[in-house]
């Protein structure tokens, strides 16, 4: 049972190798990426510290030792308190969590919220952390409903209980009063379901989730009704970019400045040669300067980049890329790595 009082704990997973977005991810962990000119992870450290939570735990394999000097800084400006589980081996959804709540110090009680790295939502976690204290459960998995052409896996019933997860059921399921939703990522853990987990590689569904469901217990969902995406490859990336500036209100945490016009978002508007045609959506940030006669746009971020004259951009994310000259299209370029467009 869910302890109103019980106190909270974050977590961030930011372990995994991140190969859909290589050769970026050979330089930078996933959870730096940037997305909208801002490590992707500030957004998931925001939700969690918006939501009261004051020390949360990331747990760390690939390139470990560069995401601290970043995430402590962040976790610093919200106030958090910042921990690290490190991972000698890939321990999994499951053995990683198990390492953050021992990292955590194994606490006898209290409420474990875990988002992604590498994810962006519109979400108001206060809201569903009330939801799972007050369902009483142990598991709480926040859903959202199936994308088309996506695959789901996970089923609610009308009363909107959770019944299916994978391959497993809920003892007293109805299969004709079933619908089929998505795992956003974010789960809302208490510790006496954390206890089930070992201190070893494996997937949280299969050890917890599953049996959990099976047995009939106390796990269920929370229905996010916001925006989220998951940013796995280049085309998400350069997808929810644009998303994002032609409908800014779809993402508030979007650090944007007002637009010149719509579209048109530009830090330092005197940095720009009046020669330069623009073609919205564009966000240039404030460590980018644009030569005479550059074309940038449609769907297009520029920062810590310096465009030659005459450079043309389009459906591109340049950052930290220095000097830059030619024709960039169709791809995420960070700190010196180019991650072509690709199929979703």
């Amino acid at each position: 049972m869910s302890d109103s009082s019980a106190p909270l704990y974050g977590a961030v997973l930011c372990a995994g190798f991140g190969t859909r977005m290589a050769p970026i991810t050979q330089a930078l962990p996933k959870p730096l990426i940037p997305f909208l000119n801002t490590p992707t992870i500030t957004y998931s450290l925001n939700h969690l510290a918006r939501a009261g939570i004051t020390k949360v735990c990331c747990n760390l394999h690939h390139l470990a030792d560069t995401i601290p000097p970043v995430v402590d800084r962040l976790g610093a400006a919200m106030g958090v308190e910042m921990v690290y589980a490190r991972e000698w081996e890939i321990l999994g959804t499951a053995g990683g969590v198990a390492g953050i709540w021992h990292a955590l110090g194994e606490p006898e009680e209290g409420t474990l919220v875990i988002i992604n790295g590498d994810a962006i939502m519109d979400i108001d976690l206060a809201e569903h952390i009330a939801h799972h204290r007050a369902s009483e459960n142990e598991v709480t998995l926040v859903l959202r409903e199936k994308s088309p052409g996506q695959p789901g896996s996970v089923w609610i019933d009308d009363n909107q209980a959770l019944v299916g997860l994978r391959h497993h059921r809920r003892p007293d399921h109805d299969p004709s009063r079933m619908t089929e939703y998505e795992y956003t990522g974010v789960q809302i853990l208490d510790a006496a379901a954390i206890r089930r987990l070992s201190l070893a590689p494996g997937d949280i569904i299969t050890e917890l989730h599953g049996p959990l469901l099976e047995e009939g217990g106390k796990i269920g969902g929370s229905i996010l009704e916001g925006y989220w995406a998951a940013l796995d490859n280049p085309s998400l990336i350069l997808e929810n970019t644009r998303q994002i500036l032609e409908n800014p209100s779809l993402f508030p945490q979007a650090p944007l400045p007002d637009a010149l016009a719509k579209g048109l978002f530009v830090y330092r508007p005197g940095t720009i040669d009046d020669s330069v045609k623009m073609k919205g959506p564009v966000l240039i940030g404030m460590n980018a300067s644009v030569g005479a006669g550059c074309r940038i746009g449609p769907n297009v971020i520029l920062d810590g980049v310096e465009l030659a004259p005459n450079t043309v951009v389009s459906n591109a994310v340049l950052y930290g890329m220095g000097k830059v000259e030619g024709e960039w299209t169709d791809c995420v370029a960070v700190a010196g790595k180019v991650a072509m467009k690709k199929d979703s």
